[in-house]
């Protein structure tokens, strides 16, 4: 979480506090007005929707696969929404005592900045909920050819392990699948927000495609596609079976929990003690990366990598 997020349900647990005093003074005697709407809104908007603000803008696009659409509206909605609400309360209260209309007036402007952040917060989440829509075909394959000369040194290399059609529909997450060294070569041909925590995550989500990209990007698709096709062309290095070194240097943070559990079963141990047993069971581990589901779980990403690679190279 980040600190204004936690700083959201710091903030709920006070206004819980708060309230069960004014809730205690209201049982206690007979107490005015102004005591019964600080203990409402302390409830309502004070615990309850601070508390919801805090997990929410936390969790729930997590579990959508994607980020925050505004993360800086965060920090904003913090601290209006709570201005406003101790507003709210004070103004309130001295609107009954006094009967000034300056302090009815103060109170109006409070609960409109109160009604702004909760919109704030409804438009931040919905919109990250609800990334475009992408309807593309799905990544070509296309069968070896039947008959293929090669010259006997030739025959020493090991063909490529999977041919494809490489056109502007490719989406990116297919291709990065096929062969990670791909997304070094988007990021060194200009695609460096794949390099950033979780981007692969909302690329995969939103089925971003060559064309889309290197139309945002101002990137020559041609180029694109002959230089990821000479790297799907190009064998791998490996002249034999995969060591257990060799599987460790492959793993990265944006493989799919469930293809590093199903490739290394010697993985599960490292991702029961950080994510717990129900890993394994939960339908997520198809869609979820290493490094979305640290960030879910609150685990470093650097760290739970160095574990893993241990595991697979004790």
């Amino acid at each position: 979480m980040t600190p204004y997020m936690k700083r959201f349900v710091y903030a709920a647990l006070a206004y819980l506090g708060l309230a069960g005093l004014f809730g205690m003074l209201n049982g206690m005697a007979e107490s005015s007005y102004f005591a019964y709407f600080a203990h409402t809104h302390f409830n309502l908007l004070g615990f309850m929707s601070m508390m919801i603000y805090g997990i929410g803008y936390f969790i729930l696009p997590r579990f959508n696969g994607s980020d925050l659409r505004f993360p800086n509206w965060v920090k904003a909605h913090f601290w209006l929404g709570n201005v406003s609400l101790v507003g709210m309360v004070l103004f309130r209260g001295l609107s009954i005592s006094t009967g000034s209309d300056l302090y009815s007036n103060l109170f109006i402007v409070s609960a409109a900045v109160q009604l702004i952040t909760i919109f704030m917060f409804i438009v931040n989440v919905w919109l990250s909920l609800s990334p475009p829509k992408v309807t593309e075909e799905p990544l070509a394959q296309t069968a070896p050819a039947a008959t293929a000369r090669t010259s006997p040194s030739a025959e020493q290399t090991p063909p490529p392990a999977q041919a494809v059609a490489v056109t502007p529909n490719s989406r990116i997450a297919e291709l990065i699948d096929l062969k990670s060294s791909i997304k070094d070569l988007l990021i060194r041909e200009g695609l460096a927000s794949l390099g950033m925590p979780g981007h692969i995550d909302k690329v995969r989500q939103m089925g971003v495609t060559l064309g889309m990209a290197a139309n945002n990007h101002g990137l020559d698709i041609l180029h694109l596609i002959t230089r990821i096709e000479q790297e799907l062309a190009r064998p791998e290095a490996s002249t034999g079976a995969e060591s257990v070194s060799e599987a460790a240097s492959k793993i990265n943070p944006d493989l799919l929990i469930g293809d590093v559990i199903a490739q290394y079963p010697q993985s599960r141990d490292v991702f029961q003690k950080h994510f717990g047993s129900g890993c394994f069971d939960c339908p997520g581990q198809a869609y979820e990366s290493i490094d979305m589901a640290c960030r879910m779980h609150g685990v470093e990403p650097e760290q739970f990598m160095e574990e893993l690679k241990v595991a697979l190279n004790p």
